[in-house]
């Protein structure tokens, strides 16, 4: 006979913990056993048989791993929140007695006081951990920048949210990291690329902002606070890398000054040397066969390294009802220069009446007093510039014009997918389309051999299939088939809509 196994020590029951037996073993209450969840990165866990993890219990509960509450019970921070709770009772005490000068003295001289570092450190080993993990940290922070301080949310936290993405954003100018850009109904979308890590976040606009009542803030602070402090410990990565100051000091601007302590001299012999080694490398690749990931890198750098230089050498002037800050990021990052209407910001670098302005940016439907050798463009002009990787014609997005398509960058179309047209298709190929029509209208096309070729090939293929096979077969047929007709029908009201435009001109 075997050795009988004690109920509950082995399997399911002994892996999972509820969340009231988990309260008991870390003797803390609830409020900050979930706050401390959120800054360890420990969330519940759904087992696959409730009630074997409930030791044969029916009763609903929240379940946690038991090694991740074992992991609790060292935390330093507990020892903090035990330490807090009885300081908050000794000042609720002296308050209750009126002394009011002994319950100030007591907040600055006894109020305990901890950091996060130690948790960032243990949650990202390694840099490139924490640049993963970016993408919901700067969207917090960005949220929390444009929310008016009030007693839920303080007004240093608010700065210090400012202050953070301002560093943040400073160094993706300098380092010349983004990539795409997009204006959505909910905010800004950026994408930068940082040490191979592709960062999204998104950027409210900047309207005033009322604070929901149906919002637990105590649990976004929590989580606020962590991001907090990872945002500042790759702030300092990022810049100490770059060989520059952090933080960085506020210039006459209102903007950062980004000092580099790398001498001029270091900084283009290791550019040299880097070409060195890229040439070096190109050499060694020619007398091998160059494969589809070699192309793709190469591509890759290439539109990087075009995106840099985008607007480089030209001048743009932002009007005042125009996004000051998203433009001005998204044009200083590709290198051009940028300045504004005294009324939205100090120091603008130049005035509106510099003759070497190229674009001014305008969101009105009409300019009055043009100047002739500038061109007038609406915001989006900007965005789809960079997402097109090239300077789209101007007169497309003249004040008062219908806009072309605005398009996301980060959703690839799919095979029989209406893609409306963008701001990057040109005259010409208009009319190459419109000759086209002609051309189809005129005469029907003709099938070439290959194509008749191919559908008796499928044709073969379709005999051979099962009934089952067939089934499948039809519905996927059916389903690419209603795709089709969807895009014939969008396109159709398209050419309807331009021969009316053309018809009323």
């Amino acid at each position: 006979m075997g050795k009988l196994i004690k109920k509950g020590t082995k399997g399911a029951a002994a892996n999972f913990i509820t969340r009231q037996q988990a309260l008991n073993k870390l003797q803390i209450s609830l409020a900050d056993f979930r706050r401390l969840c959120i800054l360890k990165g420990i969330y519940p866990r759904e087992p696959k048989n409730k009630k074997k993890a409930n030791k044969g219990s029916t009763a609903p509960a929240t379940f946690y791993y038991v090694k991740d509450i074992k992991y609790l019970l060292h935390e330093p921070l507990l020892i903090k929140f035990r330490e807090h709770k009885a300081f908050t009772k000794r000042l609720n005490k002296v308050l209750h007695k009126g002394e009011f000068a002994a319950a100030k003295s007591l907040e600055e001289n006894n109020k305990p006081v901890y950091s996060l570092d130690h948790i960032v450190k243990e949650r990202y080993p390694s840099f490139i951990d924490a640049l993963r993990d970016l993408d919901d940290a700067l969207s917090m922070l960005f949220l929390f920048a444009m929310l008016p301080a009030d007693n839920k949310i303080k007004a240093n936290i608010v700065a210090d949210c400012q202050q953070l993405i301002a560093e943040f954003q400073a160094y993706v100018v300098k380092s010349k990291s983004l990539r795409r850009v997009f204006f959505s109904i909910k905010g800004i979308y950026y994408q930068a690329e940082i040490k191979g890590q592709t960062i999204t976040w998104v950027v409210p606009y900047q309207f005033s902002q009322n604070i929901p009542t149906d919002v637990d803030f105590r649990v976004m602070l929590t989580f606020l606070e962590f991001y907090r402090t990872l945002v500042g410990f790759v702030n300092f990565k990022l810049y100490t890398e770059l060989n520059m100051t952090y933080p960085p000091k506020v210039d006459e601007t209102g903007g950062f000054h980004l000092d580099e302590h790398m001498p001029k001299g270091n900084r283009q012999q290791q550019d040299e040397e880097e070409d060195e080694e890229l040439d070096e490398f190109k050499s060694t690749a020619q007398g091998e066969e160059e494969d589809d990931t070699l192309k793709k890198i190469q591509a890759a750098s290439h539109e990087a390294a075009e995106l840099e230089r985008l607007f480089e050498g030209q001048k743009f002037f932002l009007s005042r009802e125009t996004p000051r800050y998203a433009l001005e990021f998204m044009i200083r990052s590709c290198g051009g220069q940028v300045s504004w209407d005294p009324s939205v910001g100090v120091n603008p670098p130049f005035a509106e009446s510099d003759e070497t302005i190229r674009y001014q940016i305008t969101d009105r439907p009409s300019v009055r007093n043009r100047i002739l050798s500038r061109h007038y463009v609406q915001p989006q002009w900007v965005a789809d510039c960079i997402n097109a990787r090239k300077i789209i014609k101007p007169s497309l997005y003249e004040p008062g014009a219908e806009l072309p398509a605005h398009l996301s960058p980060f959703v690839e179309a799919k095979a029989g997918d209406y893609v409306p047209k963008t701001g990057v298709e040109s005259d010409a190929e208009e009319e190459v389309e419109e000759v086209e029509e002609v051309e189809e209208e005129a005469k029907p096309k003709k099938r070439t051999a290959a194509e008749i070729e191919e559908e008796e090939v499928k044709e073969m293929a379709t005999v051979m299939m099962t009934s089952k096979q067939k089934k499948l077969y039809t519905k996927m047929k059916y389903g690419i088939q209603q795709k089709e007709d969807e895009k014939a029908k969008l396109e159709q009201k398209k050419k309807a809509i331009k021969k009316a435009k053309k018809a009323a001109n």
